[in-house]
């Protein structure tokens, strides 16, 4: 007889398929080769399912990111490791988290009811990053917080469309990418110089003689 581990790991599938929605418990039941009676035992309703599906990777992931932001890593590295183990989640959790994104509305309120865990919780951490980066010079002055974290979160999310785990390129890889194209968009840069005029140079030689 099927255990839960296994009746989540093929709701997963199922959801991720067909959507939440449009799935059923025969689906799932089938998927998992037992009677629909049978699933059951070990669930009370479809709607458990979506929440046991992503309880703990979503719980697991801020803690891990709610870590990442309190420690005392420069803001560069701190955002570099979230993307890492944000990326890395998605990968050790698929399709579970792939769900949770495709699910969001249903999945905000089951976390808030719950665990109090909410998206907004897991913004908060990300936006603590961008404040730290600018406050220390290490991000531009001029950063709206909450625009840039969603845009990085929507950069990330945007995986359910298209990644998958053994694809050309293994999470490390995408991750580096993703964050080079992240700070790219943050870190302050240095004043551009004058054509001619190199950094500490007389000013002399960079301008020409009046007429008199």
């Amino acid at each position: 007889m099927a255990n839960l581990e296994a009746i989540i790991a093929a709701a997963a599938k199922v959801f991720r398929t067909k959507g939440y929605h449009a799935a059923t418990v025969q689906d799932i039941a089938d998927e998992v080769g037992i009677l629909k009676g049978s699933l059951y035992h070990h669930v009370k309703s479809k709607e458990d399912l979506l929440y046991l599906i992503v309880q703990e990777p979503i719980a697991s992931i801020y803690e891990r990111v709610a870590r990442i932001a309190a420690s005392d890593l420069p803001a560069g590295e701190k955002l570099r490791q979230a993307i890492l183990a944000h990326l890395e989640a998605f990968d050790r959790h698929y399709p579970h988290l792939f769900v949770y994104l495709r699910e969001r509305e249903e999945m905000k309120r089951r976390f808030r009811e719950r665990f109090r865990l909410s998206p907004k919780q897991y913004e908060r951490c990300w936006q603590q990053i961008l404040r730290e980066g600018i406050k220390s010079g290490e991000f531009r002055a001029d950063l709206d917080v909450a625009v840039a974290s969603y845009g990085v979160l929507g950069m990330l999310n945007w995986l359910h469309q298209w990644y998958e785990p053994r694809g050309r390129l293994g999470v490390r890889e995408v991750a580096d990418q993703l964050s080079a194209l992240a700070l790219a968009g943050v870190e302050a840069r240095a004043p551009r110089t004058r054509p001619g005029l190199e950094p500490g140079a007389p000013r002399a030689q960079a301008t020409r003689k009046r007429r008199r």
